[in-house]
């Protein structure tokens, strides 16, 4: 049999390392991280793309008061804002037939917008049904009163902000949140929109191990993390002894687990990675939240060709036009009415980003970088080729979350599934208690936090929580002893 470390953490991301430097710190040094990947950071994945990095997975540090990971990174200088973002004026809609929608018009949406969102966190709390169906309705409650356009174009300014709530929550639809689970998400307080300057979000892991341990001699992570090794089954039978297979043949004996792999992986492997199968409480939560795509497509041009202070370009499309797209295009083509969005990108003066969501994000991810270059081509060009000169973009980088079996998506949401069948993120971290209340596999990610789920800091959070709740048990069981 291989190595036999106490306590195996399956998964390098941000609930995984952050467990493991807790554990550590705590005097729990047999500590071994399996992790399917051949890099760290999980749904955290910076790289080096044109004049720096990227961010292919999560991008922003969301708030300042109550956020584990702005405490880290600013007492370090390492954050900046990304004040542009939320400048209304500094973002440009641009409808189908090439047209910039008038300034006022523009701000009025990001107002509304905003204002609605803020509204749902108040008046959610008690209200079955779906969060799409209340933003509708307030949508139009607000235009009755302040008709800022006409009515057409009132239409597919709605429809622009589902796609842009869609890249928020993570869901296919608007239809699909909850509106009842909205209110759990708890907002921190300050800037929403803070990036890592021109290091990435990679600096998180270089943070999080200087915080807990002595790294004078290099990284004390380093021997602790076992690369390439996709976790294929864990046997907990024998509440003593647990056997994880890995992929390779590999076969670990574990006291405890910390299971921190995506809300996806269990939806897709859950039944075969157990034995026995997880508890009911368990599998109804992995069956009732929220799981979904967002695809991000990086395109760097051989000169920037928008404004030097642009925060980048909503599409618009009219109604008529889109009609007229899908029926003179294949259907392999139509995913391009979806990407509803180019942003700038912090310190990276020639490339856009292009947002996707839902069913048109996954089905992207089976297509050529080819394919996907010339179909933001035309769509750029049929949006902005009358105010702008764009050349070929001559490089190409994209997302891959929803086909790569180790995420299968990105993050979790509140769905009407979770509300019917009365499912929470707690019965998803509950523990798998052995003999004598010991807890042998537990749960730890973004999705088992009860209300920074979809964070990085809800992630981290929840790796401190598992791993105070070993070291919690095995001080009671020393002090017993």
């Amino acid at each position: 049999m291989s190595r036999k470390p106490t306590i195996l953490i399956i998964g390098a991301g941000a609930a995984g390392i952050a467990a493991a430097c807790r554990l550590i710190e705590n005097g729990l040094e047999n500590v071994l991280i399996l992790e399917a990947k051949n890099r760290i950071g999980g749904r955290i994945y910076t790289t080096e793309f044109a004049d720096n990095v990227i961010e292919l997975g999560a991008q922003w540090v969301h708030g300042e008061k109550s956020n584990v990971v702005y405490d880290l990174a600013n007492k370090r200088g390492s954050l900046a804002t990304s004040s542009y973002l939320n400048n209304f004026e500094k973002h440009k809609f641009i409808n189908s037939q090439g047209e910039i929608v008038p300034l006022e018009q523009t701000i009025q949406v990001w107002k509304l917008y905003y204002m609605i969102s803020e509204k749902a966190s108040r008046d959610l709390a008690n209200t079955k049904g779906s969060y799409g169906e209340y933003f509708i309705e307030q949508y139009y409650s607000a235009f009755s009163k302040n008709r800022f356009t006409n009515d057409a174009r009132a239409a597919e300014f709605l429809e622009w902000m589902e796609k842009f709530d869609n890249s928020i929550q993570c869901s296919d639809s608007w239809l699909d949140v909850s509106a009842q689970g909205i209110t759990e998400y708890w907002t921190c307080e300050g800037d929403l929109l803070l990036n890592w300057k021109d290091q990435g979000y990679k600096t998180l892991f270089d943070l999080l191990t200087r915080r807990h341990l002595d790294t004078s001699k290099g990284n004390p992570l380093k021997d602790k993390i076992k690369f390439l090794s996709e976790v294929t089954n864990i046997d907990y039978t024998n509440n003593d002894e647990i056997i994880v297979r890995t992929i390779d043949g590999e076969k670990y004996s574990a006291t405890n687990v910390i299971f921190t792999c995506s809300l996806g992986v269990l939806k897709s492997q859950h039944t075969t990675l157990f034995v026995p199968s997880l508890p009911k409480k368990n599998e109804l939560s992995i069956k009732g939240l929220g799981f979904g795509s967002v695809n991000k497509i990086f395109l760097k041009f051989p000169h920037r060709w928008w404004p030097e202070d642009s925060a980048g370009f909503g599409l618009i499309w009219r109604k008529e036009d889109k009609e007229e797209f899908i029926k003179s295009n294949l259907k392999e083509n139509h995913w391009v009415t979806d990407v509803f969005q180019f942003f700038t990108v912090d310190y990276q003066p020639r490339v856009l980003c292009g947002w996707i969501t839902g069913e048109s994000s996954r089905y992207i991810e089976t297509l050529s970088d080819t394919q996907i270059k010339d179909g933001l081509c035309d769509l750029l060009d049929r949006f902005l080729g009358k105010n702008f000169n764009i050349p070929q973009p001559d490089k190409i980088l994209r997302s891959i979350w929803y086909t790569d079996k180790h995420f299968r998506g990105c993050y979790s949401y509140r769905s009407v599934d979770t509300e019917r069948l009365n499912v929470s993120a707690r019965d998803l971290a509950s523990p798998i208690l052995g003999k004598c209340g010991k807890p042998i596999i537990l749960f730890a990610g973004e999705a088992t936090h009860d209300h920074y789920y979809s964070t990085v800091h809800g992630a981290v959070e929840t790796g401190y929580r598992e791993a105070d709740r070993l070291i919690n048990y095995y001080r009671i069981l020393k002090s017993h002893l």
